[in-house]
Order: C-alpha cells, then sequence, then structure tokens
C-alpha cells in the first residue's frame, strides 16, 4: 500500500525546489535585463555606476520563507510523531530563516543611520 506519510516531506522538498527555481530564474532575468541597460548607457556614453546596494527588504522575505519551511517541517514530523526527526530537520531552515531575519533588523537599523 501506499504511505501517505511520505507525502509530506516530498512536498516540502518540491517546495523547496519551486522556490529556489524561481528564484534562480528571477535573477537571471533581472541581470539580463541589468546588462543590457549598462550596454546601451555604454553606447551612448554614459558613465554607469557599478555599486548596488542590496535591499533589506529581501532579506527579510527570504527570512520569512525559510523560517517558515523549517517551521511546517517540524509540525510535518510532530504530527507524525518523530519529534526527533522534526527536531534535526526543522532546525536546519528554521536557523537560516532566523539568521535572515537577524541580519534584516541590522541592516535595517545601518539605514536607518545613514
Amino acid at each position: 500500500m501506499f504511505d501517505w506519510a511520505f507525502i509530506i516531506p516530498l512536498g516540502s522538498f518540491v517546495m523547496i525546489y519551486g522556490f529556489v527555481k524561481l528564484g534562480t530564474e528571477e535573477k537571471m532575468r533581472s541581470r539580463e535585463l541589468l546588462n543590457k541597460e549598462i550596454m546601451m548607457a555604454l553606447e551612448k556614453g554614459v558613465d554607469v555606476p557599478l555599486a548596488q546596494e542590496k535591499n533589506p527588504l529581501s532579506y527579510f522575505r527570504k527570512g520569512i520563507i525559510w523560517t517558515l519551511i523549517g517551521l511546517f517541517v517540524g509540525v510535518a514530523f510532530i504530527i507524525d510523531g518523530d519529534v526527533q526527526a522534526a527536531g534535526v530537520l526543522a532546525s536546519v531552515p528554521l536557523a537560516v530563516g532566523i539568521g535572515y531575519l537577524s541580519y534584516y533588523k541590522v541592516a535595517s537599523q545601518q539605514n536607518e543611520e545613514k
């Protein structure tokens, strides 16, 4: 028979794959547009500033996503009754998400001081 408990971890891996794929496609698309813009500016003889500041809001978005993934994986394994696996497997994405959120907090404070 089919084991339905296998669906929850498989679904989380598919979801993570989807987020990573969408993120990389968006980055590639934005880099292509930036390269076209730079090439057009160079053809016209305009100076192009190369340094760009990252938006702290992107770190907030990443932090929310990773934290929720960690929480959902943990809850899924706790519902399944495997608390030890929940602690092990959910701790990594949860820690990454908390790291992104704390970096967002620090970057936001530094932007306010400027």
